[in-house]
């Protein structure tokens, strides 16, 4: 029997749908386009169990509510279009993306209903591969980016573009991994940032983290986002900790939202879509230019990061441990800058010593500002001896912003 076993066994029908359907959307894993799903699937079901050409009626019990025959005739009748609420174009036409959507909802549904041990769910299909996008124009895509990241007078949204064009070609990640990455991601010097994968039908235990390299591409591009970032919250309160925000205000539920508010999945997509768009425009006829891809899926394509594994939450001992190192190299460091000279053989081999606690420390997931912290306290206060020990000023600047109030030797400065 699953851990997540609510449903009352004693409904049927559309009854015990709709409470499957309540629970599974109850679960702090299910995103809101999944409950959306959720909520599709489970009044499609219901419309089939009153289709005259389903075995199964309204009385059906969760024993035999997931079985193959049921299960087959709903999924082929939803397939033929019968089970629409309004009548299609093309009823004949199916997706593929569809009926992978049905198989995962239903298990989730098999799941909350407690029903594994009767279920009878065909395979789920491997998804369509999406052919890879050659090396040249690859290349070609980067040597574009390169030139708008050299523009002197690019605008806000082509810098935005250009910071998530360059990270999504270097990590292949999607819009749902993108606009979940925060400041605390992007590691001190920006060479990696942090992602956490859900695989499709996830459930908190099968999420999983990882460090994916940043190139010299994405490091500059993010230079110069991450300072029009913090002018764009000038009008948002409190901490702001999200790496993508929106450039301009908005409504939202009858409410003006201000710029620099989070983007969204969807926001995202539109926003690349819409400047990627302007730039072929106003790029047209340069030498050499071809136009940029309009959708980020087709950034994806062909991308194989050199990733590494990370844990999710940090280890308390181990991280007391990083913590020590950061603070005794943070040590030798400052002690250094104020007896020899900067430059020198034994200075730049503590730079390289305490960048590697750094990073070490925050490859285990200790927050910024936490570093910071030890790094104050071992004599490193200024943004000059922070950036020694490996910080990129953009980056402190942000985490600044991020905490609302400032790093914790700015805020014990101000009281």
């Amino acid at each position: 029997m699953s851990r997540y076993t609510t449903v009352d066994p004693t409904l049927s029908g559309p009854e015990l749908l709709r409470s499957a359907g309540d629970e599974v959307v109850s679960w702090p894993s299910i995103s809101a386009s999944r409950a959306r799903q959720v909520n599709w699937v489970v009044g499609e079901y219901t419309r089939a169990l009153a289709h005259a050409d389903h075995p199964l009626d309204g009385d059906a019990h969760f024993t035999k509510l997931f079985t193959a025959e049921p299960v087959q005739a709903y999924l082929r009748l939803a397939r033929t279009g019968q089970l629409r609420v309004r009548k299609a174009a093309d009823p004949s036409k199916s997706s593929d993306s569809s009926e992978q959507i049905r198989l995962e909802v239903l298990r989730l549904l098999v799941t909350a209903c407690g029903a594994e041990d009767y279920a009878g769910l065909p395979p789920q299909p491997d998804p369509p591969r999406q052919k890879p996008v050659a090396k040249r124009p690859r290349a070609l895509l980067r040597a574009q980016l390169t030139e708008l990241a050299d523009s002197p007078d690019a605008t806000t949204s082509q810098l935005r573009m250009l910071a998530i064009g360059a990270v999504v070609c270097d990590t292949g990640v999607r819009a749902g991994e993108m606009c979940s990455r925060r400041i605390e991601d992007l590691s001190p010097a920006l060479e990696e940032l942090r992602v956490v994968r859900r695989p499709q039908g996830w459930s908190e235990s099968e999420a999983f983290c990882e460090l994916l390299p940043l190139s010299s591409l994405s490091q500059g591009a993010l230079k110069r986002w991450l300072p029009e970032r913090k002018r764009l919250l000038a009008r948002v309160g409190g901490t702001a900790t999200v790496l993508w925000v929106s450039l301009h205000s908005n409504h939202q539920d009858g409410q003006t939202v201000p710029s620099g508010t989070p983007l969204m999945p969807r926001g995202l997509a539109r926003a690349w879509t819409r400047t990627v768009v302007e730039t072929n425009v106003e790029m047209m006829g340069q030498p050499s230019w071809e136009p940029l891809p309009t959708r980020m899926e087709q950034l994806r394509r062909g991308v194989q990061p050199k990733a590494s594994r990370a844990p999710i939450e940090p280890d308390a001992e181990k991280a007391a441990v990083l913590l020590d190192d950061v603070a005794a190299r943070g040590h030798a460091l400052a002690q250094l800058r104020l007896t020899e000279e900067e430059g020198g053989t034994a200075e730049l081999q503590a730079r390289v010593e305490v960048r590697r606690a750094v990073r070490n420390a925050w490859a285990e997931g200790i927050e910024h500002a936490l570093q910071l912290s030890v790094l104050a306290g071992s004599g490193l206060t200024d943004d000059a001896g922070l950036a020694a020990a490996g910080w990129e000023p953009a980056l402190l600047a942000a985490i600044d912003r991020s905490q609302g109030w400032g790093r914790p030797s700015k805020a014990a400065a101000a009281m």
